[in-house]
């Protein structure tokens, strides 16, 4: 028997079962070829699209950004984002979530840079591709926050028929994908409750591989946004902070929520933390559905 034939029967013998059984592929492995072979069987017409946005790093650093976070001085807050991604993405694989919200009390208290920061570092984790979309449209601050102008507003694809074209940007990852609006509108609540925003959620989980959608809503006690939202996503982060949210507030905010799956409560601003951490979190907030 030839090598050839040798070697054709020996391959013969690992498929059926016989010879030496061929090693596993470890799971990152089986995970990164499962992403590629989802992002190659996405249909051109519908995969989502992110142009590259240029920042000002100075700029965001400013705004507590942890775009390309600096270990030496950053540490403390990365490694506090780092646990908060880690459990919020543990809870959302084992619970199926797709859709998370992002909100809080009142304003002021950091929920826009909360949404930002644990998107930044849900995609240094390159697992799954990360979308964020600033559904505040009353006071919409995630690219202003940025300090970026989109290309096409996300109110516009709300208000009018079209896709997604020109509307995500990335930040710092390719597989970050961002949109959101500059310019307010006082129909948010009609805007939220149409067809269209459903439509989104069903474009993005097309058009994105394995994704997680982060959605910055506005605050629980200033409008009824975030209620027209909570029933059609899957999970909501609570920001609260401390010396700025009341306690009552809070409280009614999560009496508010309490019928809908609170995925956990971000403390900003904490004061009784790790010397340097100004962030605590909860796994799963007072009053929290869980599931």
């Amino acid at each position: 028997m030839s090598i050839v034939e040798r070697a054709i029967e020996k391959n013969r013998g690992m498929k059926s079962g016989g010879g030496t059984p061929r090693r596993a592929r470890p799971a990152e492995a089986d995970r990164s070829m499962a992403r590629a072979q989802g992002a190659a069987a996405i249909a051109a017409d519908v995969r989502i699209h992110a142009v590259p946005a240029p920042i000002d790093l100075e700029y965001c650093r400013e705004r507590r950004l942890l775009i390309d976070g600096d270990e030496a001085n950053d540490g403390a807050a990365i490694a506090a984002y780092r646990m908060l991604r880690t459990r919020l993405l543990h809870k959302a694989r084992i619970n199926e979530w797709t859709t998370i919200a992002v909100t809080s009390a009142g304003p002021n208290d950091g929920k826009t840079l909360t949404a930002l920061n644990l998107a930044f570092s849900m995609a240094r984790e390159k697992s799954r591709e990360i979308v964020l979309l600033d559904m505040d449209m009353r006071n919409p601050s995630v690219c202003r926050t940025l300090g970026v102008e989109p290309g096409r507003q996300l109110r516009e694809y709300l208000e009018f028929a079209g896709g997604t074209n020109n509307m995500f940007f990335s930040v710092g990852r390719d597989n970050l994908y961002i949109a959101g609006s500059t310019v307010p509108t006082d129909q948010a609540s009609e805007l939220l409750s149409s067809p269209r925003f459903d439509q989104l959620i069903g474009e993005l989980k097309q058009g994105t591989v394995d994704p997680v959608v982060l959605i910055d809503l506005p605050p629980v006690l200033v409008t009824d946004d975030a209620l027209v939202v909570a029933p059609r996503i899957d999970a909501i982060i609570v920001v609260a902070s401390e010396g700025q949210t009341n306690r009552t507030d809070f409280q009614r905010t999560l009496s508010l929520l309490a019928e809908f799956t609170v995925a956990g409560v971000v403390l900003n601003r904490a004061i009784e933390t790790t010397p340097g951490y100004d962030y605590g979190y909860e796994a799963e907030g007072k009053g929290a559905k869980r599931r």
